[in-house]
């Protein structure tokens, strides 16, 4: 039964795949279009169509659903430094389409690396080789202005797929040092199912429901870089309480 499950997964996943790939092919080019004709403010209106249509729309061909908790939490007006937890490839596409706004995205230089994909996030991204210092310290600016242009960031604050049997990785300061800086709060996401549909390792997927937990957000007025770890664990702790409740 065991490779049974596994075959069936495997199948499902290349599947739903194959119509990320067709998506994708058909998104970015007039998402270049759009960009090239109206200039890049209108990136947001094209985040927007990735959360509000594509994603839905990948989850549906997937048969994965999900439930959406305490959204009323969110200010869809508000300006915000989301993080959410990041355990499978799933993650990306629920994280998207969960969110009660359109908001700008941290990746890492990687992703260029993938065909089409990568350049579609290059366009609506804020692109970051963690390797490089000037690099880290542009993309930090960068947020900042973003944030206090009134726009919301998204990013996962462990910096990568959490493949370890750890419920959260180790997370990175960009997330919170941006929101402290910017002086705004951060909106917690837990991502809860996502893993059990979609494993870290190797290629698979199943059917199923992904429950999504907004958080009460957490201001950052009248903090300094020094509460830094302070606010790591505020939200380390709130993503905990989920991810040990279920």
């Amino acid at each position: 039964m065991g490779i049974v499950k596994y075959i069936l997964r495997t199948i499902w996943a290349v599947w739903v795949s194959i119509w990320f790939v067709i998506v994708i092919s058909i998104a970015t080019p007039i998402y270049a279009i759009i960009l090239g004709l109206f200039g890049r403010r209108y990136a947001m209106f094209c985040i927007w169509i990735n959360c509000r249509v594509l994603s839905p729309f990948l989850l549906a061909v997937g048969l994965v659903w999900q439930k959406v908790h305490n959204k009323e939490r969110i200010d869809p007006k508000g300006t915000y430094v989301y993080v959410a937890n990041h355990t499978s490839a799933l993650d990306i596409i629920s994280t998207a389409a969960a969110m009660p706004q359109p908001m700008k995205f941290l990746a890492k230089i990687e992703i260029l690396k993938i065909p089409m994909f990568g350049y579609m996030v290059k366009m609506l991204a804020i692109m970051v080789d963690r390797q490089s210092k000037e690099s880290r310290e542009k993309s930090m600016l960068y947020m900042v202005q973003e944030l206090r242009n009134g726009n919301s960031i998204l990013l996962y604050p462990e910096g990568t797929r959490n493949r370890s049997p750890a419920p959260i990785k180790e997370f990175k300061d960009g997330a919170f040092r941006a929101a402290i800086l910017a002086q705004v709060p951060i909106a917690v996401q837990t991502l809860v199912g996502a893993r059990e549909l979609n494993p870290p390792q190797g290629l698979q997927l199943q059917p199923g429901k992904v429950d999504v937990y907004w958080s009460h957000p957490i201001p950052t007025t009248g903090m300094t870089v020094k509460d830094v770890e302070q606010l790591k664990q505020l939200v380390r702790d709130e993503m905990m309480s989920h991810l040990t409740s279920n």
